[in-house]
């Protein structure tokens, strides 16, 4: 059994200086990754001081990084990391990424955590021990009407066009229904804002691992929220999402099938 607060105190120092460090490289070097998708240095540079160093602390746990792909061991315990989520955001000067840092146990998710750098803050959950912004207690929106509330979901430029035209058949569906339909593309401020009570919902339809929201799913759980896939049943490994304030759960579901 480890130590969840101990962990996340390392957590923080070891991203908080890989973050640091990854801010002063002078070309962050764009290059294209699937379609027009891209990575930058800051992503590589990160993830790797991220898992060498946490590797160290942990040197029987398994790595599941977003540029590197897996590092598997024979442990329970399993490191999910997207150094920067929304990279096209940060590459564009666009203040909307964040870091994700998600540690599962049997793929039970135990600890997330969301770094919001533009914003200084640190959301956190330890699995039944609730969710924080930096020392702030979470909890959802407690909106119950769909036009009363912001939903944001994930349209991107390398989806097939399957899963674009999903997203645009729910944003036509939802559109006249809810206050207002948000396209942020990243999943780290996604799931902060929801947690918060900022926002009430978020979809995503191609399914995922989610080493993007892997943290932000335990976030807005432990802050109250309900987590699906877009069928109403229990997410799989690999699945699509809907999580919401809980309250509006069944509604949404009810409006985009």
């Amino acid at each position: 059994m480890i130590n969840l607060n101990l962990v996340y105190k390392n957590v923080i120092k070891i991203v908080r200086k890989a973050y640091k460090n990854a801010c002063n490289i002078k070309d962050i070097k764009v290059e294209n990754k699937e379609l027009n998708d891209i990575v930058t240095l800051v992503d590589k540079n990160m993830e790797k001081e991220i898992v060498d160093k946490l590797t160290k602390l942990y040197p029987t746990h398994s790595f599941y990084g977003e540029e590197f792909g897996e590092k598997v061991n024979s442990s329970e315990y399993e490191w999910l990391i997207d150094p920067i989520d929304g990279t096209i955001n940060f590459a564009a000067g666009i203040p909307l990424y964040g870091t994700s840092i998600a540690l599962r146990k049997n793929k039970e998710t135990i600890l997330g955590v969301i770094f919001d750098w533009e914003n200084n803050n640190v959301y956190h959950a330890i699995k039944d021990k609730g969710a924080y912004k930096n020392k702030e207690k979470l909890q959802v929106s407690n909106r119950k009407n769909l036009n009363e509330c912001v939903i944001s979901y994930c349209l991107t430029s390398h989806y097939e066009q399957k899963h674009i035209d999903e997203v645009l058949n729910i944003v036509k569906k939802l559109s006249p229904k809810v206050r207002g339909l948000r396209l942020i593309v990243c999943a780290t401020t996604e799931l902060a804002w929801l947690a918060s009570g900022k926002t009430d919902a978020m979809f995503n339809v191609k399914p995922s691992i989610g080493l993007s929201s892997c943290a932000g799913k335990l976030i807005v759980a432990e802050a109250g929220g309900k987590i699906t896939n877009l069928q109403g049943k229990v997410r799989v490994e690999k699945d699509t999402l809907l999580i919401s304030n809980s309250i509006i759960h069944e509604e949404l579901l009810k409006q985009i099938s």
